[in-house]
């Protein structure tokens, strides 16, 4: 399994819009990609966090059977019509979507199943 934790930015004024998009590729990723095994989206929460982070920040924690299932939802149609329905929701360099991204090789851990949904 590989794991992925990123952070997107939408631009500010377009929260309500960039959630609600996001909500729609959940649901997208949900039924169309059974190699996807966790595909969790939140928006920052200031109060409390250490740096705090911007208030328009989104926090991807996701999960694939391996790389390969990664990739194919990465370059699968899903995600990239998507992205390229929704991208001016979202802060850019050069006209891609501006992200930063760090892959987890997990070793432990669990989602109870009150966390699925």
């Amino acid at each position: 399994m590989i794991s992925i934790v990123t952070k997107w930015w939408y631009v500010p004024g377009r929260e309500q819009e960039a959630v609600a998009a996001l909500t729609d590729l959940v649901q997208q990723v949900r039924d169309g990609e059974p190699d996807t095994l966790m595909y969790c989206l939140h928006t920052a929460d200031v109060t409390g966090s250490l740096p705090p982070p911007t208030p328009n920040e989104v926090i991807f924690l996701g999960a694939w059977t391996d790389r390969q299932a990664f990739e194919a939802h990465r370059k699968g149609k899903i995600f990239t019509d998507w992205l390229e329905k929704y991208l001016h929701l979202f802060v850019q360099n050069d006209g891609k979507l501006y992200v930063s991204a760090e892959f987890a090789d997990r070793f432990a851990g669990f989602v109870r199943g009150a966390a699925v949904g």
